[in-house]
């Protein structure tokens, strides 16, 4: 019997069995797809993520640093700058591809000999009082004393007494990379728009961007040719970062905000995506999730391992993330409507804000610590 069964080889599944590695513990990570993940797409990790990453001995680099973000809204007064300088930092974030991301997770993994085993999708989870047992679409049976879902929700309700509450926002996201005229000199951009926010992250070579729009929005924009998508993006974004002159990998996908009602229950806890799905203003979901990871890998660690798994084990758990995963949820939410509906927050009130932010130093402090930490600290 394993002592630790991880389902998901994602940025969180892999973060958390990193972590474990050395402890001596019998951890593997198991994976319904057929091998590593080849996407392109850009994530925003906080200087909090990269200090888990580190102790979990995976940091990708190269990395682009995001040294400031300019935060302002469409039609509206206001604007506020944060900086890494103003917290001490070399950086307040960081941009890496999503593959580029698992590749430097599964090197760590591989070199502290923690399995991961592709292709092996569950076909049923029994959970007991004293193990979890696994079956393998391939007929394999793996039992644990503790399950770890991180597996971006496919398999909770298999587990009893877990369900989701799930808020559709009615918006899809637009990503892709936009060149623009100038560099970008490590400025990450959050501007709010009524129809949406909008964020350009810098890369190499440019940004990544993520639109928000309505779903007839979102398609008309993937059917523009590039010169008319950029014309659009333009007049969306402004010139605050230059003109821009060339756009890639296109894509859309549907906003949603899903919660689990609990992220434990018999012999199992549930991380990242898995236990909270949110709008990517403000780049926090996968920054929750790794924090998940880093919060669960803390409590295992000082647990004696005939526990692992237990209910006091799980308790330990549960209540040390629900302070930071319960503001996680509520913070991102109440920026998507406060900033999206005019009758939540009316655009001189947004302004006022805005300049508050930009007048009274520890406000903007207090904000990039939530931004880097979340609720932790």
């Amino acid at each position: 019997m394993r002592d630790v069964a991880v389902i998901g080889a994602g940025p969180v599944g892999a973060t958390l069995a990193a972590l474990l590695a050395g402890s001596g513990l019998d951890v593997a990570v198991y994976e319904a797809r057929p091998g590593p993940s080849t996407q392109e797409r850009i994530l925003a990790l906080s200087e909090g993520s990269r200090a888990i990453l580190a102790d979990a001995r995976a940091w990708p680099d190269p990395a682009a640093a995001i040294t400031s973000i300019h935060i302002s809204q469409k039609g509206g007064p206001g604007r506020t700058l944060l900086e890494a300088s103003e917290q001490s930092l070399p950086a307040l974030g960081y941009t890496v591809s999503y593959a580029r991301l698992e590749e430097a997770l599964a090197a760590r993994l591989r070199d502290a000999g923690v399995p991961i085993t592709y292709g092996a999708s569950c076909r049923e989870i029994a959970v007991g009082a004293d193990d979890a047992a696994i079956r393998l679409d391939s007929g394999a049976e793996v039992r644990a004393r503790l399950l770890v879902l991180a597996d971006g929700g496919a398999n909770a309700g298999r587990i009893p007494g877990i369900a989701f509450t799930e808020k559709d926002y009615g918006q899809h996201a637009v990503i892709g990379i936009v060149t623009a005229d100038k560099p970008h000199a490590g400025r990450a951009y959050e501007r709010f728009t009524p129809q949406g926010p909008m964020a350009l992250l810098p890369v190499e070579s440019g940004y990544a961007f993520v639109w928000t729009a309505s779903p007839a929005e979102a398609e008309r924009l993937l059917a523009l040719d590039d010169a008319s998508f950029l014309s659009s993006f333009q007049a969306h974004f402004g010139d605050r970062a230059g003109r821009f002159t060339a756009v890639a990998k296109r894509m859309a996908f549907p906003l949603r905000l899903r919660a689990v009602n609990v992220p434990v229950a018999m012999r199992t806890a549930i991380v990242g995506n898995a236990a909270q799905a949110l709008h990517p203003i403000a780049g926090q979901g996968l920054n929750l999730g790794l924090r998940d990871a880093a919060s669960l890998a803390a409590v295992i660690s000082s647990t004696p391992r005939e526990r692992v798994g237990d209910p006091a084990m799980l308790d330990a758990y549960r209540e040390s993330r629900r302070r930071d995963a319960g503001r996680g949820v509520a913070f991102t939410d109440f920026l998507v409507s406060a900033f999206a509906d005019g009758r939540r927050l009316p655009t001189w009130g947004r302004g006022l804000a805005l300049v508050a932010l930009d007048l009274v130093p520890a406000a903007r402090r207090a904000l990039a610590s939530r931004m880097i930490h979340g609720s932790m600290r």
